[in-house]
């Protein structure tokens, strides 16, 4: 028999602090102003952010008092926000809240599904889409190359997985069945972790297992990855959503810090790097901010505003 777990949805899966040294957030925020593109619209409703969660506007404690409140002028002088992240749906809803921003749009599942919340926040989901696959190739390819690897499977709803994660790792409901079971039709992301390895031998077991190159992989701060079908990312999601919200390019910002983030930070017309990402993160981007813990993402969005000719209070 399966066994089920209801976990409690907590932000445990956040990047520790960087170590970065503090930086005077006024100086974030000239520097952000001075290095936006000469392209970028003067209209707020013209501009939209792609907001990465862990790591960006995210420490394992939560969201500063700050980033809320630039998330919060962002979306009352009319830009776009759209929270674009890795978490499932079920992982996202209670972020949005705790932002202040239940109406905001989401891509979840790096970009697989795309979510909007009704004002009435307790009434759940006003509209979404999701995009599935099959993973019976994928699931194979880690079973024969990484044998001991835990594998998990997004499906609506929950994780299927074939072993128990590390705790507080997979904040979703899911689970346990056999390796067969997690061959579903309506796979939304696969999950890979492998506890047993460092970071670096993870990237090369994933290289080898031919799991890299072959899917969208994108491994996280520790030897965890996430998995989907190519072509199907942050950066797809958000140039759909731009379209469909009459946003030019040249208004296009995306700020974030980890792999799952180079796509949409390398399309963007302001690519935006966190000051605590790796090295390889920073290379994608056009400008890098401060580090989480120094709110380099509310310098960039109080560089926006400020380039609208908003008036900035209580920020």
């Amino acid at each position: 028999m399966a066994e089920t777990s209801n976990a409690p949805i907590v932000n445990l899966v956040s990047p520790p602090p960087s170590g970065e040294a503090p930086i005077q957030f006024e100086s974030l925020v000239e520097s952000a102003f001075q290095a936006l593109p000469e392209s970028m619209p003067t209209d707020p409703k013209k501009i939209l952010i792609g907001l990465d969660l862990d790591g960006t506007v995210l420490l394992p404690t939560g969201a500063s008092a700050r980033v809320r409140a630039a998330i919060g002028a962002a979306e009352d002088a009319g830009m776009n926000v759209v929270i674009a992240t890795g978490r499932s749906l079920e992982a996202t809803q209670p972020v949005l809240e705790q932002l202040g921003d239940p109406r905001a749009w989401a891509l979840c599942s790096n970009g697989a599904i795309r979510v909007h919340f009704s004002d009435a926040y307790a009434s759940g989901v006003l509209s979404a889409g999701i995009s599935t696959f099959d993973p019976s190739i994928l699931v194979d390819q880690v079973g024969q190359g990484m044998p001991n690897a835990l594998i998990g499977v997004e499906i609506p709803g929950m994780f299927l997985i074939s072993g128990v994660f590390p705790p507080g790792e997979l904040i979703e409901e899911f689970a346990l069945k056999p390796i067969e079971d997690l061959k579903v039709a309506d796979a939304i992301k696969v999950v890979i972790r492998e506890p047993a390895m460092n970071r670096e031998e993870f990237e090369t077991a994933l290289t080898n297992a031919g799991v890299i190159g072959n899917w969208e992989c994108s491994i996280g701060w520790t030897s965890w990855a996430d998995v989907l079908p190519l072509g199907v990312t942050k950066a797809s999601g958000l140039e759909t959503l731009s379209a469909d919200l009459g946003v030019p390019f040249e208004g296009t910002v995306a700020i974030g810090d980890g792999t799952n983030d180079v796509p949409m930070i390398e399309w963007a017309n302001f690519g935006v790097v966190m000051g605590g990402a790796d090295d390889n993160v920073k290379k994608s981007g056009d400008f890098v901010t401060g580090a989480v813990e120094n709110d380099g993402a509310a310098a960039i969005i109080c560089a926006l505003l400020r380039h609208c000719g908003q008036t900035l209070t209580d920020i």
